[in-house]
């Protein structure tokens, strides 16, 4: 039992690692860029919430599980801590799909209207506050942060307790935090997923199919796909044990602990997935991050 005690610790030690690293790289490569775009400040908001999340709530259960404590405050601040900066993040995706949206099927009128940079914040403080909220209510009275029982290091929601305040509660995370985004990013995917089709479609009339701009936006129209499957895969993968958790006690009264485990796991597999994901198809940040490593002289472009 100590060693897969240990394993598990090495285990999260790692995405400690690995979290820190990426969106650390992705903050200092963001604000390095000579012309940042909405998009960049948005993903900038992203990594911060990631991080936030990683020392706050990851960390917390890294450490705890070496420890006695049964400080019921620090269970709290623990739980809340990564609660709210998971959802936030998940805003943060939705927001970005959104952005996607605008900037291609209404390029015009949203290049006018954000040209202030400072209009970013449009999209990164409702995230924030959209995430504070849903941490701040249990302290209210509405859900709550307990120790989980067969993890007892780690406090999160009471997903174990099958009263209609805390199930209320985490039906409402269900629906607010999961499959509203999930019906944002997939309805955004779509629409502009069809305006690239409707792109190429437009060129291959005008200048034939053979045509080097009917290529690229050939090619824009492919890498637009692989990208909504890589980024919905993600989500689902980071977020959907979660749901079927909240979901559980609608057939059962009990949840298998196992099951609880899995999902705090692949919950924070989000704080890796999230700057590989969105920033492994942005091109310009890609050269940014040339540029830092190999010297502006270096880069090559592609």
């Amino acid at each position: 039992m100590a060693n897969l005690k240990h394993v598990e610790g090495g285990i999260i030690m790692s995405f400690i690692v690995a979290s820190v690293s990426l969106n650390s790289l992705v903050i200092v490569g963001m604000l390095k860029k000579p012309n940042r775009a909405l998009r960049d400040l948005i993903l900038v908001s992203l990594a911060c919430s990631d991080l936030v999340e990683t020392c706050v709530g990851i960390m917390w259960e890294a450490f705890a599980r070496y420890i006695d404590s049964s400080s019921f405050i620090l269970c709290q601040l623990a739980g809340f801590g990564i609660t709210f900066t998971a959802l936030v993040s998940i805003t943060h995706l939705a927001a970005l799909a959104i952005e996607r949206y605008l900037s291609m099927v209404h390029a015009l009128k949203t290049y006018e209207f954000f040209a202030d940079k400072k209009k970013s914040l449009l999209f990164t403080i409702p995230s924030w506050i959209h995430g504070t909220f849903w941490g701040v209510v249990p302290f209210f009275g509405w859900g709550g942060y307990i120790r989980e029982p067969y993890h007892t290091h780690r406090c999160s929601v009471m997903m174990t307790d099958n009263s209609l305040i805390a199930q209320s509660y985490n039906y409402a995370l269900l629906v607010f935090c999961y499959l509203i985004p999930i019906f944002i990013i997939f309805y955004c995917c779509y629409k502009v997923q069809r305006e690239l089709k409707k792109m190429t479609e437009r060129s291959e009339e005008i200048a034939g199919s053979s045509s080097s701009i009917t290529q690229t936006t050939k090619k824009a129209e492919k890498q637009h796909f692989i990208m909504i499957c890589v980024v919905m895969g993600a989500y689902f993968i980071a977020w959907t044990p979660y749901a079927v958790v909240a979901c559980w006690f609608a057939f059962f009264d009990t949840v298998p602990g196992k099951l609880i485990a899995y999902s705090a796991v692949f919950a924070k597999f989000s704080v890796i997935a999230n700057p590989i994901v969105y920033v492994i198809f942005y091109k310009d940040f890609r050269q940014t991050v040339k540029r830092m490593f190999c010297g502006r002289g270096r880069v090559v472009p592609a």
